[in-house]
């Protein structure tokens, strides 16, 4: 991928509603290659006063379609997920990062995982994305 393009996606992945409304930019980008991070804000907190696990969860989900889309010029959807999570967050920064587990032609699974600004493993996910029709 060219730097056009990946100039390009980043500012498309900044600029969505929902990366604005989270707090999530890109830390991060090259062909293949990503890491984006979220400060973790009071207005993400669940009632036990820790983040709420569809933050964590938007953060693997997130990645892992970013990670897809900077090696190819394609549009993806989450067909399946699964996330584990290995500790709580109440402050600081996450960043989460993701690799593919095996290019398919229609079906690519792969794999993210969040940490936090100590390098503590917070969250893991595996997921399953199929291609979009353009």
């Amino acid at each position: 991928m060219d730097n056009e393009y990946l100039t390009w996606l980043q500012n498309d992945f900044e600029d969505s509603p929902f990366w604005k409304h989270m707090g999530i930019s890109m830390d991060y980008l090259s062909e293949g290659e990503a890491r984006i991070k979220m400060p973790v804000s009071q207005n993400q907190m669940n009632c036990n006063q820790y983040l709420h696990g569809g933050a964590i969860t938007s953060l693997l989900d997130s990645i892992m379609g970013v990670t897809i889309r900077s090696s190819r010029d394609v549009k993806v959807a989450t067909i399946s997920f699964n996330s584990h999570f290995v500790a709580p967050v109440k402050d600081g920064v996450l960043y989460a990062t993701a690799n593919v587990v095996h290019s398919g032609k229609r079906i690519l699974p792969m794999e993210s995982k969040v940490i936090d600004d100590q390098g503590r493993l917070i969250a893991t996910a595996s997921a399953a994305f199929t291609f979009l029709k353009k």
